[in-house]
């Protein structure tokens, strides 16, 4: 795509357009990591052909997985001419291609259709397994590929927050993101977290608006 293209994008994300084997991000409500990461894999793929793969640990549905809001920031993009959102799949003109995927029904063979993709996207990851890590790890393979994770922590003992948070492997860039991160936070957004502020037990609020563990 040669035209360039003019998106608001959160400076603490920037570091997605940097290469890493691994680039995770957790916090609380309204940080806007989902929608950075949205952003960001739309803008890569828009500049070159990638094959991405979006996947969480149960998909039981497309409605249950990250299509949505990949073809909401496809029209905040302005970029209805280049991506062509299909019911299971979203592709570019230039062979970019997304793909959808639960892991919980996966086992090494069936993933396997996956080895070439260059970006796996784990939304949702604190709810990742230890034994879907171990699988699909291996199998995101090809030479610079990339795993991106995005989640709200619940317990500190859950495998993703002790896998990339806790002890972070190399090439790893792990950030923490809240609201206070996200210039973009929506002001409707704002009144309900000064009146949790006000009325939630720190530990809930703690929780819920700045991604600490239970």
């Amino acid at each position: 795509m040669s035209n360039s293209i003019e998106a608001r994008f959160p400076k603490k994300l920037q570091f997605l357009f940097k290469p890493a084997r691994y680039k995770v991000c957790r916090g609380g409500r309204g940080s806007g990591k989902s929608w950075g990461f949205a952003r960001a894999l739309l803008i890569l793929g828009a500049g070159k052909a990638i094959r991405v793969l979006c996947t969480r640990e149960v998909q039981k549905s497309i409605q249950q997985s990250v299509h949505q809001l990949l073809k909401d920031q496809i029209a905040a993009l302005n970029l209805n001419s280049f991506y062509e959102v299909f019911q299971t799949e979203i592709r570019g003109q230039n062979g970019t291609a997304f793909y959808f995927s639960g892991l919980s029904d996966q086992t090494a063979d069936t993933l396997k259709s996956f080895e070439g993709v260059d970006i796996c996207w784990c939304e949702e990851a604190q709810s990742i397994s230890k034994n879907s890590w171990n699988i699909l790890i291996p199998t995101i393979r090809k030479d610079g590929s990339e795993i991106w994770g995005t989640y709200n922590p619940q317990l500190e003992s859950d495998e993703t927050h002790q896998r990339f948070a806790v002890n972070p492997p190399p090439d790893c860039v792990s950030v923490e993101m809240n609201f206070s991160d996200n210039p973009y936070f929506p002001k409707t957004l704002e009144s309900e977290r000064q009146h949790a502020e006000k009325t939630m037990r720190p530990d809930d609020y703690n929780h819920i608006w700045l991604g600490r563990c239970k």
